[in-house]
């Protein structure tokens, strides 16, 4: 089940342990895994302090989107295939 199939908001407690219990395989990139560390790390990157005590649908969009725009500023290479991945990642995780 995606996070935000059901529900406009949850708390961010649950957010982060919904997170950190997440499928860590990536979408569309022949079953490549991300870490527990690797998903520590874009958690405390992406949603540090940006969600308040809830965080909803649109909140995480915009974080999604703000990812994308960062992969075209990014240089060709390993840098944007793994800014790529994250967001293969979080739409699957959110149900963006």
């Amino acid at each position: 089940m995606r996070l935000f199939e059901k529900r406009e908001q949850i708390s961010r407690k649950e957010f982060k342990e919904s997170f950190r219990k997440a499928n860590p395989i990536v979408p569309g990139t022949g079953r490549k895994l991300f870490s527990g560390v690797e998903k520590l790390k874009m958690e405390e990157k992406l949603f540090g302090r940006k969600f308040d005590s809830l965080a909803s649908k649109e909140k995480f969009e915009k974080l999604v989107k703000e990812a994308g725009k960062e992969k075209f500023r990014a240089p060709m290479g390993p840098a944007r295939e793994t800014i790529d991945k994250k967001i293969r990642f979080l739409r699957k995780f959110g149900g963006v």
